[in-house]
């Protein structure tokens, strides 16, 4: 495993880090929707959950990211149990664009940090995984930052158009209903005819979220399904997986020939 950053994964992490809550939460979606499983909601309550800590903690500057001090607070709150020792020093693990704040994106490579490097071993199969690494949910694991940015930036085989435009639509319409709850909440205040219109509409619409919600997600699971017995995307993940073994065998097989032509020219002298 590199510790070395590549400068491209840097620049999109950047841009990725400058989006908006919603937006990185639908791109590690997007990223690990197979590795997930059926639990990839709990991704999207954590974003829920992680807005509405900022919200409370009424800090200024940046609205989108938290203080490494919140961050410790939020991971005790919403993770694993940690020492504060390992709390502190996995935090400044996943800060990967070095400016002691951590995004939503960077909590959720160390939240998911067992599952993400997982992945990781399993795509690179020449590696060897260091002992203990995927051990205890890899809780107290550090230096593995440039591996996780790595493995988040590889989207899956698999993964098809339907599923991928199933997610980004999921997010649309969640996007969409959050802001026409927010715009009802503000005209409810209002004095008169609109504003009682505003607070029944206000009601129906939160009576019915989880409803809506529960359709959303039904919708999304549904293209899963279906990506995962699409034969197109088991041959994808299959041709994938022996491309790497090709590329392992080429590497030995030139590792080999480089021998023989040493060999060869110390016989010769």
């Amino acid at each position: 495993m590199s510790n070395q950053v590549d400068p491209k994964l840097a620049l999109r992490f950047q841009d990725l880090v400058a989006k908006s809550i919603d937006e990185q939460c639908e791109f590690f979606l997007k990223s690990f929707i197979f590795a997930l499983g059926d639990d990839w909601p709990e991704v999207v309550k954590l974003s829920t959950t992680f807005k509405k800590y900022l919200a409370d903690s009424n800090r200024e500057g940046s609205q989108n990211e938290l203080d490494e001090a919140q961050a410790a607070d939020f991971l005790q709150k919403n993770g694993k149990t940690r020492t504060a020792t390992q709390r502190r020093d996995e935090i400044r693990d996943i800060d990967l664009d070095f400016n002691k704040l951590i995004a939503f994106i960077e909590y959720l490579l160390l939240h998911y940090k067992h599952l993400i490097l997982s992945e990781y071993y399993k795509r690179h199969t020449e590696l060897s995984v260091p002992a203990g690494y995927l051990d205890n949910q890899s809780i107290g694991i550090t230096g593995v930052g440039y591996a996780l940015l790595e493995e988040l930036f590889e989207m899956p085989a698999g993964l098809s158009e339907e599923l991928e435009n199933a997610i980004s639509e999921f997010y649309a319409q969640k996007r969409a209903r959050e802001n026409r709850l927010k715009d009802l909440e503000e005209k409810s205040d209002l004095v008169g005819v609109k504003g009682l219109q505003a607070k029944n509409e206000l009601a129906q619409m939160q009576s019915q979220d989880q409803t809506e919600m529960n359709k959303l997600e039904m919708t999304l699971n549904a293209a899963k399904r279906k990506a995962l017995k699409n034969p197109s995307g088991e041959q994808l993940l299959a041709q994938k997986k022996k491309q790497q073994e090709d590329e392992e065998k080429k590497k030995l097989e030139e590792g080999r020939l480089k021998m023989k032509d040493r060999a060869s020219l110390w016989e010769k002298k």
